[in-house]
């Protein structure tokens, strides 16, 4: 690379004219060279400048051919368009916003938990801790053994987060996730397990296993957020699972004044006899479940307090709770709620709807 540069006091005597260098340029050192590129990056373009002029080509001589103007520039580099909002997605329902998994749940009948206010179904039974390690997934899987060795077939869903979940060792086959990649379905002796697979929750409950008859849905709901509390509350049966401790029982109160629903359980992982600061610390309402005898003592299990639920059959002591549980919550008031009004009984006013 050569560039003219003014050649200051040149007076020896070699031949400064030959080849096509003139008399008073010289070739530039790579240190000047790297100086004039460094002094050209710091000048930075002009901020009103619309494009990156074109430099000029020096004429050659003889040549008539006039230098372009230093005015014309190049223009500027196109700038790629943005990506245009893309429609929305159909679901199999034809419901415009709804992925292919929202629309074919609505299409098979499933509420949609945003669209309905996460309002479970009436024949559902959720299992709601009153505080954290409380037990619920234990509770939830002895219901459901419980009620398949009965003959029933059983949908039990985990709506923990799947680093939280008490169930991902209680599937004894496991079948992969669903079409939606949102839940992963195993199997158990008569239990159809759903547990979530990704960090976000999914929209939609999942699909229900295909049998003869509609299965008995448990919902291990765990421990719920506060704001959602609201969205328990309902004709669907629940189950109230808690340590009996003086914590644990003022806890319960307050999660049994925040559900109101008609047809409840308290399910007390424990000793069977309470100490009296416990039954000291009893509110009105689980003081009025346990008289009704709608407190079932669960017993606690050595192996499952290390191993915690696996595929193995849970102990009989334990299944044998979750079959009080199931009788209770059948016999409870959730049967008269839900059946059909006869001619005797009185049609439901929308006052007694909103109660």
């Amino acid at each position: 690379m050569t560039a003219p540069l003014p050649t200051v006091g040149m007076t020896d005597g070699a031949d400064q004219n030959s080849g096509d260098l003139r008399g008073d340029y010289r070739l530039l050192s790579v240190a000047e060279i790297q100086q004039v590129l460094r002094e050209l990056q710091s000048r930075g373009p002009r901020p009103d400048t619309a494009g990156i002029a074109a430099p000029s080509p020096r004429p050659r001589k003889g040549s008539s051919q006039r230098p372009a103007s230093t005015s014309e520039s190049v223009p500027a580099a196109r700038r790629p368009r943005r990506a245009e909002a893309s429609p929305p997605v159909r679901g199999r329902s034809g419901t415009e916003g709804e992925g292919p998994a929202r629309g074919t749940a609505r299409a098979a009948g499933i509420r949609h938990p945003e669209a309905h206010g996460v309002e479970l179904e009436a024949g559902w039974i959720k299992i709601v801790a009153a505080h954290a390690g409380a037990g619920a997934s234990t509770v939830a899987l002895a219901i459901s053994d419980a009620a398949a060795a009965d003959g029933q077939r059983i949908h039990l869903v985990d709506t923990a987060h799947p680093f939280r979940s008490g169930l991902v060792a209680a599937a004894s086959e496991e079948l992969g996730t669903d079409v939606t990649g949102a839940w992963r379905r195993g199997l158990r002796a008569g239990v159809t397990i759903d547990r979530r697979a990704t960090d976000t929750a999914s929209g939609d409950w999942p699909v229900p296993p295909v049998s003869d008859s509609p299965p008995l849905t448990v919902v291990d709901v765990g421990l719920a957020a506060p704001q959602n509390l609201t969205r328990l509350a309902g004709r669907s049966r629940a189950v109230v699972v808690c340590r009996p401790t003086v914590p644990g029982v003022r806890l319960t109160e307050q999660l049994l004044e925040q559900l109101g629903t008609r047809s409840v359980v308290v399910a007390a992982v424990g000793p069977r006899r309470w100490s009296g600061e416990v039954t000291g610390s009893l509110g009105p309402r689980l003081l009025a479940l346990r008289a009704a005898g709608r407190v079932v003592p669960v017993p606690m299990d050595r192996r499952l307090q290390v191993t915690g639920p696996t595929s193995p059959p849970l102990p009989k002591p334990l299944r044998g709770a979750g079959r009080a549980l199931l009788e209770l919550l059948d016999d409870g008031p959730h049967r008269a709620a839900t059946e059909a009004p006869t001619a005797t009984d009185p049609v439901p006013t929308p006052e007694d709807t909103r109660r």
